[in-house]
């Protein structure tokens, strides 16, 4: 667990990266550098620790939560999914939200965009945003540079 000052812990779980620095730049010039060492805890402790999920994978053909994991996390949690369409069991989101189960949610991406189910844009405790959760200059300069090496191979001296 990190600290970070005001006796915030973060847990995070990634079956594939064992470490990353963080920088945080802080309003008055200052910035703080974490290392995360990951996995540090699995996901079931993950899970069943935390007050806020926040949900950052690739879409790899199924829901990474559903309502297996919707049951073993804490009653009044708050879950955020920034990460693809599809990642998240809509059907178990709502079911979990019109419980109690999740006290709220924020919601950056649908199963079905660009057209989301009604129940998730009207629900009074889900808020959206229009999959803008990437639309940092840094992804957005990233996302450039790797067009533009899929159009340089396209074309490339082999063609």
């Amino acid at each position: 667990r990190i600290g970070l000052g005001m006796g915030m812990h973060v847990l995070a779980a990634d079956p594939l990266i064992e470490e990353v620095s963080i920088g945080v730049d802080l309003f008055n010039s200052d910035t703080i550098n974490l290392t995360v060492k990951i996995p540090t805890v699995d996901l079931d402790q993950l899970l069943a620790e935390s007050d806020f999920i926040s949900l950052h994978v690739p879409w790899t053909g199924e829901p990474v939560i559903g309502r297996d994991e919707f049951a073993k996390m804490k009653d009044g949690v708050f879950f955020i999914n920034c990460a693809r369409g599809g990642t998240t069991d809509e059907d178990a989101l709502l079911e979990a939200l019109n419980s109690g189960k999740v006290a709220g949610a924020g919601i950056d991406v649908f199963e079905t965009e660009p057209s989301p189910r009604q129940e998730l844009l009207d629900h009074n405790r889900v808020s959206l945003s229009p999959h803008i959760g990437a639309a940092t200059i840094e992804a957005q300069r990233n996302i450039g540079l790797e067009l533009a090496d899929r159009i340089i191979g396209f074309f490339g001296d082999d063609k």
